[in-house]
């Protein structure tokens, strides 16, 4: 029988013939019961982790202070990034120059792009969606965040690199072809 929903002698819908897919469950993240991590002047909330996505995305709400800077400049040899600003303005930092996002605003990042960003604003704190897929990259925040908490010295140089180099993240100086 043909799936042709357009002709008036079926009588069972074509959703009704489809496979099951199940059980998959929909997930409902509230910010407030969000795992909270600092790093730095940046406050993380992971919404998701990949636990529900099969690992194929994560979710995070970053919060950028005013003023406040995010990572040195880098880029990803496996994952994209968006970011959904949410709040105030986010300056995203390329060698090509900078461009502000506001409320609404999209930025993608994908593999290979050379990036940072700043909360160039001095009033204003500014907080942004971030996804990444695989969804594991959170990991690398969790062990950001654990490095950088409270009794732990600051990380060197080469220690930021070494913790970005185990999530494929580099400094723009290495080639991203090996």
């Amino acid at each position: 029988m043909a799936w042709d929903i357009f002709t008036s002698h079926h009588r069972q819908s074509p959703i009704s013939k489809m496979p099951l897919r199940g059980p998959h469950l929909v997930n409902l993240a509230h910010k407030a019961d969000a795992e909270t991590l600092r790093v730095g002047p940046l406050t993380i909330r992971i919404l998701e982790d990949g636990s529900h996505t099969g690992d194929r995305v994560s979710a995070i709400l970053l919060e950028v202070p005013a003023g406040k800077s995010g990572p040195p400049m880098h880029w990803h040899r496996f994952h994209d990034e968006l970011f959904l600003i949410t709040k105030g303005q986010i300056t995203f930092v390329t060698p090509e120059g900078e461009s502000t996002a506001s409320v609404g605003d999209l930025m993608t990042v994908p593999p290979g792009a050379i990036h940072t960003f700043k909360n160039a604003s001095d009033t204003e704190d500014a907080e942004c969606y971030m996804t990444a897929t695989p969804g594991h990259y959170v990991d690398y925040f969790r062990m950001l965040a654990k490095a950088t908490s409270e009794g732990n010295k600051p990380l060197t140089p080469n220690d930021t690199e070494h913790l970005m180099a185990l999530f494929g993240t580099f400094p723009p100086e290495v080639e991203s072809e090996p």
